[in-house]
C-alpha cells in the first residue's frame, strides 16, 4: 500500500488557507444548538422553540397610543406624562418578552446548555485529525576545512569560497482517526509519513512511513454503556431540565410583569385618592376658617383641620414618589431605558374588576393533586433522584479492578525505502491485558459514600418540594379568599364612609359639625377607596399565582397567557 505525500500536503495547505471563517463556526454552532432545542421541545409542555439569542431588537414605542393630558394629582410632576406612550397589559408583556435583560439571560442559559450537549454527543462520533509540518535545513560549514583549521591552527578564511552548503527539506504528515465506543472501548488509527529531500551535496530522497491501529476495551472498571455514557446521559437530561426551567420561568416572569403592572396602577390610584382626600380636607379647612372669622369656629377646630391637611399633603407626596419609583422599576423590568416615557392604561383596572372576584372553577383538592402532576420543577427534582441513583452505580464501578484488553497492529515502511510504501507482510500485531488493582481507594471510597448520601438527600428534596408545592397552592387559594373578603368589606366601607362624609359636611355647613368627625370620615373614605382597589389587584394577582403554582398557566412567546384546566 502506498499513499502520495504531495497531494496530502497540498490538501492540508489548501485546508489551512481556505479554513472556515469565524462567522461560519458561529452559524454551525447555532444550527446544531437550535436543532437540539427543537428536538427536545416536544418533551416539555408549553415550551417554545423561539429562543434565538442574537436578534437585534430595537425598542420601538411608536405603535402605542400617545398621552396628551396632564394630571393635577401628580403635583409638580403633573406634566411628566405628557407625550408618554400608554401601555396596555398585553403591550407590556410583549415588550418584556422582547427586551427584558432577565429574559434574555434565561434564553442564553438555555442556549449554552444545548451548546454543551453538542460536544458530549460529538465525543461518540469518529474524530479525524490531520497534522502536517515542514522544515528547511542548511549547513554553511564544510567539515574537512574545519578539521584542517583545528589541526594546523591556520586561518583559511580566503578558502571560504571552497565551503559548500548542504540543504535539505523535511516533511511530516500524520492522519488519524479515533472512535469512542459506548461500551467504554476505543478504536484508533494513525497514518504517518516522513519525507526528506536533499537539495545539495548527496542529492537524493528518503522516506519513512507507518500505519498504526489499536483497539482497547475495559472489561471491569469503566465497562458498559451505562458507565461509559454517564456524562452524555447527564448532559441530555440537563438540557431537558433547562428546558423545563425556562418554561417555568416564562410563567413566573409573565406573572411578575402582570403583578408589577397592577402594582404600579395601584400606586397611581393611591396618589389620586390621596389627592382627592386632600382637596376635600382643604375645602373643609377653608370653610372652618371662614366660620372662625365670624366667630362660629374656634382656633382649636381650625388647627385640627390644618394638622390633618399637612399630614395628608405629606402622604400625598409620598404616594407620588412611590408611584414614580414603581413606574421606573417597571420600565427596567420590561427592558426599556430610563429615558423612555411611558404610562400604564388605567382601563386595565376596569377590566380586571369586571372579571369578578370569584375563585377559579376547580376544587382545592383537585388543584393540589394537579400541581404535583403538572409542575415542571417537580419533574426535575424527581428525575434528579434518578440521576443520583445512577451516580451511585458509577461510583461503585470505580472501586472495581481495572482490566483492559488491547489489540494493536503496526505496519512499517517498506524496506525499499520508497516514499510512502507500507510493508504489510512485516506488520507487527500485539494483544494483551492491563490489570490495575484498586489498592489506593480512599478517594474513590469517599466519593462512593458521598453519592449514597446525595441520593438520600435528592429523595428528601423531592418529597419536601412536593409538600411545598401543595402548600403554595393552598396559600394562593387562601390569599384569593382574603382578597375577596377584603373587597366585600371595602365596598361596604366606601358606602358607609361616603355617607359619613356627606353627613359631616352637612352638619359642618350648618355649624353643628364636629371637626374630628369631619377629619376621620374623610380619612376613612380615602383609605377605603384605596383598599377597594388594592383588594381587586391582590385578588387578580393571587389568581394568576394560583394557576402558576398549579402548573396550568400557559404562556406564549409574546407573554400572553391562557389559564385553567381546559388547556390540559
Amino acid at each position: 500500500m502506498s499513499f502520495p505525500v504531495k497531494p496530502l500536503l497540498f490538501i492540508a495547505f489548501a485546508t489551512l488557507l481556505l479554513g472556515c471563517s469565524s462567522a461560519h463556526y458561529k452559524r454551525s454552532a447555532d444550527t446544531e444548538t437550535y436543532g437540539l432545542i427543537e428536538e427536545k421541545t416536544p418533551l416539555v409542555p408549553g415550551m417554545s422553540s423561539e429562543v434565538v439569542i442574537d436578534e437585534e431588537k430595537t425598542i420601538d414605542l411608536t405603535p402605542y397610543p400617545l398621552n396628551s393630558d396632564a394630571f393635577d394629582f401628580l403635583d409638580n410632576e403633573a406634566n411628566s406624562e405628557v407625550g408618554a406612550r400608554v401601555l396596555s397589559l398585553n403591550a407590556a408583556l410583549d415588550l418584556a418578552f422582547l427586551h427584558s435583560q432577565e429574559y434574555q439571560t434565561q434564553k442564553e442559559l438555555l442556549y449554552l446548555e444545548a451548546l454543551s450537549l453538542t460536544f458530549d454527543r460529538y465525543r461518540y462520533v469518529p474524530i479525524f485529525t490531520s497534522i502536517t509540518s515542514a522544515d528547511y535545513q542548511w549547513d554553511a560549514q564544510d567539515q574537512f576545512v574545519q578539521d584542517m583549521e583545528a589541526l594546523t591552527g591556520i586561518d583559511t578564511t580566503p578558502a571560504s569560497a571552497l565551503i559548500s552548503t548542504n540543504e535539505s527539506t523535511f516533511t511530516n504528515t500524520s492522519l488519524g482517526a479515533r472512535y469512542l465506543l459506548r461500551s467504554g472501548g476505543a478504536i484508533a488509527l494513525n497514518l504517518t509519513s516522513n519525507f526528506t529531500r536533499f537539495l545539495t551535496g548527496d542529492v537524493g530522497e528518503f522516506g519513512t512511513g507507518a500505519l498504526i491501529g489499536s483497539f482497547t476495551q475495559p472489561l471491569l472498571r469503566d465497562f458498559g454503556r451505562d458507565i461509559e455514557t454517564e456524562n452524555l446521559i447527564q448532559a441530555e437530561r440537563d438540557l431537558l431540565y433547562r428546558l423545563r426551567n425556562f418554561t417555568r420561568f416564562r410563567k413566573q416572569f409573565a406573572v411578575r410583569v402582570a403583578s408589577a403592572y397592577f402594582s404600579v396602577l395601584l400606586n397611581r390610584e393611591t396618589a389620586r385618592n390621596n389627592y382627592e382626600g386632600l382637596l376635600a380636607t382643604n375645602l373643609s379647612l377653608e370653610r372652618e376658617r371662614a366660620f372662625q372669622s365670624e366667630g362660629l369656629s374656634t382656633l382649636l377646630q381650625v388647627g385640627r383641620l390644618e394638622q390633618s391637611s399637612q399630614q395628608l399633603d405629606l402622604g400625598w407626596t409620598s404616594s407620588i414618589t412611590r408611584y414614580k419609583r414603581s413606574l421606573d422599576d417597571f420600565k427596567i423590568l420590561l427592558g426599556l431605558t430610563a429615558e423612555d416615557i411611558i404610562m400604564l392604561d388605567e382601563n386595565e383596572m376596569v377590566l380586571i374588576a369586571a372579571t369578578g372576584m370569584d375563585s377559579p372553577d376547580i376544587s382545592l383538592e383537585l388543584a393540589t393533586e394537579m400541581a404535583v402532576q403538572s409542575r415542571l420543577d417537580l419533574y426535575n427534582l424527581l428525575d434528579q433522584v434518578q440521576d443520583a441513583a445512577r451516580k451511585v452505580n458509577v461510583a461503585a464501578n470505580v472501586l472495581e479492578p481495572a482490566l483492559d484488553f488491547s489489540f494493536a497492529v503496526s505496519v512499517p515502511n517498506s524496506t525499499t525505502q520508497a516514499i510512502a510504501e507500507l510493508d504489510f507482510e512485516n506488520a507487527v500485531y500485539t494483544a494483551g491485558f492491563d490489570l490495575d488493582l484498586p489498592l489506593d481507594t480512599k478517594l474513590n471510597r469517599n466519593n462512593y459514600r458521598r453519592t449514597i448520601v446525595n441520593y438520600a438527600a435528592a429523595a428528601r428534596n423531592y418529597l419536601l418540594a412536593a409538600d411545598n408545592i401543595q402548600l403554595d397552592v393552598v396559600d394562593s387559594w387562601r390569599r384569593m379568599n382574603e382578597a375577596r373578603k377584603r373587597y366585600q368589606i371595602s365596598v361596604t366601607s366606601v358606602e358607609i364612609n361616603e355617607r359619613r362624609v356627606e353627613e359631616a359636611e352637612l352638619r359642618a355647613e350648618l355649624g353643628l359639625g364636629d371637626i374630628q368627625d369631619t377629619v376621620d370620615s374623610q380619612n376613612d373614605l380615602t383609605a377605603a377607596q384605596t383598599e377597594l382597589v388594592r383588594a381587586i389587584v391582590q385578588h387578580n394577582i393571587a389568581k394568576l399565582e394560583f394557576w402558576r403554582d398549579v402548573g396550568l398557566l400557559y404562556v406564549d412567546d409574546s407573554g400572553q397567557w391562557v389559564e385553567g384546566v381546559d388547556e390540559l
